[in-house]
């Protein structure tokens, strides 16, 4: 079945050769001459994908897509804006509603089918690989969760057992003791749950673009607040409150304050877990402009060239040699959250080396 597009456009011209290019590359199209129009057209419909202006009288296009990502059957459709405008007025202002492209008039025809056939194509890999990750999560759910919590169970089951028995002839300071062991298991249970739900969490908003856009929107205000919030409650954590150095400037980007705080909790998180006490954890900001950059720097064991390549969901890497705690999720949560931010995750590290992490994002506009 032909893909069927929607052209919003309110010059009856532009749509007539729109649509005969579209119809001549095998698609279907059906039109709308305002932005209200198109709103209602989409929603009856639910069109494979939108072209739509931008200024348009009455409703206009950014109106328009704001207006579609707030209803769940129309919030995940492809949509690229056509304007005669500068793209640098529009462009950040249109990806952070939630567009997906913009085609400059005069219009190229051949450049519109491509971009057309593109983010088409994008839509499909997105589902492919939702499908592919949602069976690769469940296989690993099956080898590796249980694990992951039966540890801390058997912990606490086995502490508080003790605790049931024994308590009467404990001193205060046993019973301070098995407190803090409780309290350590539960917390790891409680993390591995976390990142469990968080990673669900991911694979559900690639195709939600009306949560994805308000986080655009939102946005998070002042990031060197919540970075030195979260490094050094992970240093306490760890006990190594001495180990961390922050070199933090006030950016603001494009991640609402909630995702953002899972991306750097991970990525910190791991900087101390997979370095030795008595090693600095460094953390900086930067701005190259359009973007914020965050660096993470660590002295710990690192990585090969070949293991830095072969990071997905659940691995992990010479737990042989290696006792480690989890899932081995940090950094697939963080490299998806900020994928669908328009943002990016680099590692740059060396067996006994130690690893930086480099997270660029948009600036909120």
């Amino acid at each position: 079945m032909a893909k069927r597009i929607l052209c919003i456009e309110d010059d009856p011209q532009m749509r007539l050769i729109v649509g005969m290019a579209l119809e001549g590359a095998g698609y279907e199209m059906e039109e709308a001459a305002d932005g209200k129009q198109g709103l209602d057209r989409a929603m009856e419909t639910a069109p494979d994908l939108i072209l739509c202006d931008i200024n348009m009288p009455g409703m206009n296009g950014f109106e328009t897509l704001e207006e579609l990502r707030k209803h769940k059957s129309t919030s995940f459709i492809p949509f690229i804006f056509m304007t005669g405008e500068s793209p640098r007025i529009y462009l950040r202002k249109g990806m952070n509603l939630g567009a997906n492209d913009f085609i400059m008039k005069p219009i190229d025809m051949k450049d519109l089918i491509k971009a057309v056939q593109m983010r088409l194509q994008e839509v499909d890999r997105n589902k492919e690989e939702t499908q592919k990750a949602v069976a690769d999560l469940s296989e690993s759910i099956t080898r590796a969760l249980p694990h992951e919590l039966r540890t801390p169970m058997t912990g606490i089951l086995g502490l508080a057992e003790l605790l049931k028995v024994q308590a009467e002839g404990m001193t205060p300071s046993d019973m301070k003791e098995l407190a803090e062991l409780l309290f350590t298991s539960a917390v790891r249970m409680n993390r591995t749950l976390e990142k469990f739900w968080i990673h669900t969490q991911c694979l559900l908003l690639t195709n939600d673009n009306a949560k994805l856009s308000s986080s655009r929107q939102t946005g998070t205000k002042n990031i060197d607040v919540i970075i030195r919030r979260v490094a050094e409650e992970s240093a306490l954590f760890y006990k190594r409150s001495s180990d961390l150095t922050l070199n933090l400037a006030p950016l603001s980007v494009a991640i609402s304050e909630r995702y953002f705080e899972q991306v750097v909790s991970q990525i910190i998180e791991n900087a101390f877990k997979f370095s030795t006490e008595g090693t600095s954890v460094s953390i900086s900001t930067a701005v190259e402009n359009p973007l914020g950059l965050i660096l993470v720097k660590d002295h710990g064991r690192g990585m090969s060239e070949d293991q830095v390549q072969k990071i997905h969901a659940f691995m992990q890497f010479d737990r042989e040699r290696h006792e480690q705690q989890g899932l081995g999720l940090g950094l697939m949560i963080a490299k998806r959250l900020l994928k669908i931010h328009d943002g990016k995750l680099e590692i740059t590290s060396g067996l006994d080396q130690g690893t930086t992490i480099t997270i660029t994002l948009p600036l909120l506009s």
